[in-house]
């Protein structure tokens, strides 16, 4: 490969930045100054060019480098960031969820508390219209009860009556037949006199 055509002083070429030497502070640019009988060979040219590929690539390297380290530091601060918001979005959900979860209690506690209260409601009424039956069918069965001791006391009058009329008849029949008795004796004792 021939050399290169730069100038010997390397005007040509812009410093790399970072830390390394621009060409103006190299020894071998002292040279220059003299006249091109006297300049450097082809040799020095070589070398000078190998000396700025070396400092090119060790640029380069540094240049690497700090881009790895800052895309390094810039990725574990975008995770960090990301890692930060998940955390936020987690708590927040978190959060969330337990004041739907609080609500949702407070909603089921009143709904039971309703329920119970309408079921008591409800066994409370049909209760009482158990109750308000049973005091209707109670009415009922007492004056059932009512009128039918009335007929057995009718009956009862009835059978008193028709007793009492049985053992009056019996003494009437008792005294007829004693009066009967008597009247025969007397007339058998009255024939026995007169024969």
């Amino acid at each position: 490969m021939p050399p290169a055509t730069t100038p010997r002083g390397g005007a040509g070429r812009v410093p790399p930045s970072g830390d390394a030497r621009s060409p103006a502070k190299r020894p071998r640019d002292s040279d220059d100054s003299g006249s091109d009988g006297d300049g450097d060979s082809d040799s020095d040219s070589d070398g000078g060019l190998v000396s700025d590929l070396k400092e090119i690539v060790c640029l380069l390297r540094l240049i690497k480098g700090g881009a790895n380290r800052d895309g390094q530091r810039m990725c574990e601060q975008i995770i960090a960031s990301v890692a930060a918001e998940i955390q936020t979005m987690l708590e927040e959900t978190q959060l969330k969820f337990e004041m739907e979860r609080q609500n949702l209690l407070k909603v089921l506690s009143n709904t039971s508390k309703e329920q119970c209260e309408n079921s008591l409601n409800e066994e409370y009424s049909k209760l009482q219209e158990t109750y308000d039956m049973f005091c209707r069918e109670k009415d009922a069965h007492m004056q059932t009860f009512r009128d039918l001791f009335s007929e057995v006391e009718v009956e009862k009058k009835k059978l008193l009556e028709q007793y009492e009329h049985h053992n009056l008849f019996s003494e009437v029949e008792v005294e007829k037949k004693k009066l009967l008795e008597q009247y025969e004796h007397h007339n058998g004792d009255h024939h026995v006199i007169r024969t």
